[in-house]
């Protein structure tokens, strides 16, 4: 297989039925060559069959959804990489409108997507007064030149630090109002475990970010202009 123009990442853990719905999105709207690598910590390997350019790396042992997600994003072999959720939904022209926006916008370091869980509209999420990305593109040249998500998390706050490590490049942040995603936020076991530890791993990364938040804003500021609407402030 040729190398791929995206590269999707996401973890995975138990959630065979989600993963699976995830998988068929990518491979029935999905228009430029890609591929998908996948952290998988399940306790046993999923059963379904899966494209030669769905890549499982399996986690023996368990290495937590950060060491995961890393471990993932080094294995990636496109131009533009996209992060989500396993118990995601592309939607149709995602992919497209995702690289076509950064291509057109070499300021901007990452492009957030929108997302919708159950209800519309479609949002995007800030913190601290900046868009983050729950859902985002960037370059893999970028991302492994920042290091993906920051370590000093367990889990809450991964996509804040990409979005952090972004703006610490003097890269702006940019929402792409044509790529869509379903977050259908499965409420199971895995999402109530994952709330352990929320409020340490807040305060992990404002201990390392706090000084260089005006410096952040400064640069996110300069291309406020190429982010829509549809914002819901502060949820971390």
């Amino acid at each position: 297989m040729d190398d791929p123009v995206l590269s999707l990442v996401t973890g995975t853990l138990n959630r065979p039925n989600p993963f699976n719905r995830l998988v068929q999105s990518i491979i029935e709207r999905t228009t430029v060559p890609w591929e998908l690598v996948v952290s998988d910590a399940s306790d046993k390997p999923y059963e379904t069959a899966y494209p030669e350019n769905v890549r499982i790396l399996p986690e023996r042992p368990r290495l937590g959804c950060v060491n995961g997600y890393n471990k993932a994003f080094a294995q990636c072999k496109g131009k533009w990489v996209i992060y989500l959720n396993d118990d995601a939904e592309v939607l149709p022209g995602y992919d497209r409108a995702a690289i076509d926006f950064m291509e057109e916008h070499p300021e901007i370091g990452l492009g957030a997507l929108y997302y919708a869980e159950r209800t519309l509209p479609f949002v995007v999420q800030t913190y601290h007064q900046m868009i983050y990305a729950n859902f985002g593109i960037l370059s893999r040249a970028l991302g492994n030149k920042i290091g993906w998500m920051d370590r000093v998390v367990r889990m809450y706050g991964n996509d804040n630090s990409i979005a952090f490590r972004v703006l610490l490049e003097g890269l702006g942040i940019g929402t792409i109002q044509g790529a869509r995603i379903w977050h259908h936020s499965e409420q199971d076991s895995q999402r109530r475990q994952n709330q352990i530890g929320r409020e340490l791993d807040a305060e992990n990364l404002m201990n390392k970010y706090r000084p260089h938040l005006p410096y952040m804003l400064d640069v996110f500021n300069r291309t406020q202009h190429l982010c829509g609407p549809l914002i819901l402030n502060e949820v971390y």
